[in-house]
């Protein structure tokens, strides 16, 4: 079972490393983590629609496997915009890992989106 059909649309991004090796680009789904009671993002209340803690929910193509990589490696989406990987996991199916889900924040970081 495969999901690639899923990841031809969505948000192209890639991941980096500060030694400024970058993976090539693919495409993933970031979208923003919103909890009704935000007891789990540092017990803030927010105004509806706003996400002061910028964490968001990766899912992507299991060829780029966040789960392998160090602390300081971070995802530069189509926008220039950097992201933590606070957590990630290889979801499998019958013993094989069909995408990535992950936890991540967004930075103060930002990169020319051209590179």
């Amino acid at each position: 079972m495969t999901l690639n059909g899923i990841f031809s649309h969505g948000r192209a991004c890639r991941v980096c490393l500060p030694n400024e090796w970058s993976s090539e680009r693919f495409k993933a789904h970031i979208q923003p983590i919103r909890y009704k009671t935000k007891l789990y993002l540092e017990g803030d209340f927010t105004e509806i629609g706003v996400n002061k803690n910028d964490v968001y929910l990766y899912l992507g193509p299991a060829k780029h496997d966040l789960t392998c990589l160090s602390a300081d490696a971070r995802i530069v989406d189509s926008d220039g915009f950097f992201y933590k990987i606070d957590r990630s996991e290889r979801v499998l199916y019958c013993g094989e890992c069909i995408y990535i889900w992950a936890v991540i924040r967004k930075t103060t970081e930002t990169a020319n989106p051209e590179n």
